[in-house]
């Protein structure tokens, strides 16, 4: 297979929709009768709206007056385009005033949208306009381009820009050259590549982005996680995005960290505190230069030379202090996952592109491995580097360079995905912080280490959204879903990034989050998967919800519809294995073979 091959070839849609805004109706009775006019179109109405036949695709027209209820349809369908008819009207001028007012309200409400992935794309916008004055009309067709409106076109109808008319024109040279723009506007899309991005954030920070694919697995059909063209990860992200780079499903590695018997994953223990995770070397060499430094400080001491204190100490000598583990263990894990039959350790051997971000200590530089030039590394060992965070974890050295947490440069690669091609996007990020909405003086309550965590946290969503806000204005044809914990899980994920421990209160939290937020972007997001040849169906990830709202201590059962599961290939054939604290009737059932989950 293709390293950026298609599983499936999506057939060409053949049905369009518009957002028709037009000052009057006598705008739309033109141009949809210049439209009409063009050979072989037909018209008809169907639920309320005009639909015109032309050149083989069928535009269904929504008409809009007000620019607020425009605004407001934006947010509940998905619209291959945006007409705005802002020609001049018959009467004075203060009426052409008046209605393109009206339309730079509209364009006023788009561009404030607060939700930069709900911002309808101006790239999308087709512009009409006519008018007495070619002067004026220059100068609004300047300030339409730089509002970001991707067309503007200039009615070239026989008195187009006379206003002593009777009514607006509607020539054949008007339909055909809307209908040509049009046609061009909403079927001349070229479809680029999907990218899934995944961002740090400790142990926490890989429950919550498992609970998240385990959601987004449940709403895109079967193996889809696995078919993306690239994955971007970094840190705890490059975790997950290596699993799925490999062709392991999420419900295996849910079903490992549960504690389940799996063929292919055995159980996974990511607690920090191990000896296994100890680093002597670094917490002994330490006490070798304290040794050495203070007795050559005794012996300045008895020469007279130097008057010692606790601050000169501290200051001089703080940098004694090494960080305590080593990130050996989890490659070891990643190790021997990566060179089970099936998978690879070799970026160079994936059927799909992966980099891991991390960076380069010394140069304080964000350096992708798995490019040109950094491929040759061992993908766990390039994961390894991706999360050695300080202080909790000493550098990776490879080769004769040093590298650590790739946050530290970078909070999420969707720009290396965008700059590689990709149009749709998944984002993945629990390094937000929490927001305390009660009584001011939360955060100061607080001890040390979780200011510093909130302080982290902050510095890197801040980073995110402005560079996220940025892209996408630069980019309006990318279409990118990030997927954050919701604030409330925000405070369980920063009482310590690395507890082991509630991973499934973790996955319940991101499930619920991360259905919620497809939710609101679904009108969008069904447009964009259609694209790329992809549906979304939410009603398994409903079941799965309500299960897991009816509940406070879910169960691994509870994350599939009826409790009763059949994880992916790799789990050990015909054993049904019981649920530690789940009801007698939960069971999983464990199939061999199998590529997709099925209700047992």
């Amino acid at each position: 297979m293709a390293r950026n091959g298609r599983d499936q070839t999506p057939a060409r849609p053949d049905r369009k929709r518009l957002l028709y805004f037009a000052p009057s109706r006598a705008h739309a009775d033109s141009l949809l009768g210049a439209l009409t006019g063009q050979p072989g179109a037909t018209r008809c109405r169907e639920d309320g709206s005009t639909v015109l036949h032309l050149g083989g695709t069928a535009f269904r027209f929504v008409l809009r007056q007000d620019p607020v209820e425009a605004h407001e349809a934006l947010h509940r369908e998905y619209f291959n385009g945006v007409l705005l008819d802002l020609r001049a009207v018959p009467g004075p001028a203060s009426r052409l005033e008046e209605c393109f007012a009206r339309s730079l309200r509209l364009l006023d409400l788009m561009d404030a949208e607060p939700d930069p992935e709900l911002r309808f794309g101006f790239h999308r916008i087709l512009a009409l306009l006519s008018g007495p004055d070619p002067v004026v009309v220059d100068d609004r067709i300047r300030l339409l381009g730089a509002r970001g409106v991707g067309r503007v076109l200039r009615d070239p109808s026989p008195g187009a820009g006379d206003r002593r008319g009777p009514r607006l024109p509607a020539s054949d040279a008007l339909g055909r050259l809307v209908g040509d723009e049009l046609v061009r506007m909403t079927t001349g899309r070229r479809v680029g590549s999907r990218a899934l991005c995944a961002s740090g954030g400790g142990i926490t920070g890989i429950y919550f982005e498992m609970g998240a694919l385990k959601c987004l697995a449940d709403c895109l059909p079967p193996g889809a996680l696995n078919a993306f063209d690239m994955y971007f990860g970094i840190s705890a992200g490059a975790v997950l995005t290596g699993i799925l780079a490999n062709g392991y499903s999420v419900d295996e590695f849910m079903a490992s960290i549960a504690g389940l018997g799996c063929e292919r994953i055995p159980p996974v223990d990511l607690s920090l505190l191990k000896v296994s995770n100890l680093n002597p070397a670094s917490l002994a060499a330490p006490l070798e230069t304290v040794g050495r430094a203070l007795a050559a400080g005794l012996a300045d001491l008895v020469r007279g030379r130097i008057s010692p204190s606790l601050s000169s100490l501290f200051l001089d000598y703080s940098d004694f202090l090494a960080a305590p583990f080593r990130a050996d263990g989890y490659e070891a894990m990643l190790r021997y996952l990566f060179t089970r039959p099936g998978a690879t350790n070799d970026f160079r051997k994936l059927q799909r592109r992966l980099f891991v971000g991390a960076t380069d200590q010394d140069a304080r530089e964000h350096v992708l491995f798995g490019e040109a030039g950094l491929e040759d590394v061992p993908i766990s060992l390039a994961i390894q580097a991706s999360l050695s965070i300080n202080p909790a974890f000493s550098s990776t050295r490879i080769g004769e360079r040093y590298y650590v947490d790739g946050a530290v440069t970078r909070t999420s690669d969707f720009t290396e995905a965008i700059r590689r091609g990709a149009d749709l996007i998944f984002v993945l990020d629990p390094l937000v912080p929490y927001v305390s909405k009660g009584a001011a003086g939360f955060a100061s309550r607080r001890g040390v280490l979780y200011n510093a965590d909130q302080d982290i946290r902050t510095v890197s969503y801040t980073r995110f959204e402005t560079t996220r806000r940025w892209v996408l204005r630069q980019h309006p044809e990318v279409s990118l879903y990030a997927f954050l914990p919701a604030n409330r899980q925000r405070k369980v994920l920063s009482v310590n990034p690395m507890d082991h421990r509630p991973f499934l209160a973790v996955w319940r939290g991101a499930y619920l989050s991360t259905l919620q937020r497809i939710h609101l972007l679904r009108h969008k997001m069904c447009g964009d998967l259609a694209a790329h040849g992809l549906a979304l169906d939410t009603a398994k990830a409903e079941a799965v919800a309500a299960r897991l709202e009816a509940t406070q201590e879910p169960s691994f059962a509870d994350f599939f519809p009826d409790g009763k599961v059949a994880v992916a290939k790799g789990m050990k054939p015909g054993r049904a294995l019981r649920l530690a604290g789940a009801p007698p009737a939960e069971e999983v059932v464990c199939r061999a073979g199998d590529r997709s989950p099925a209700v047992a």
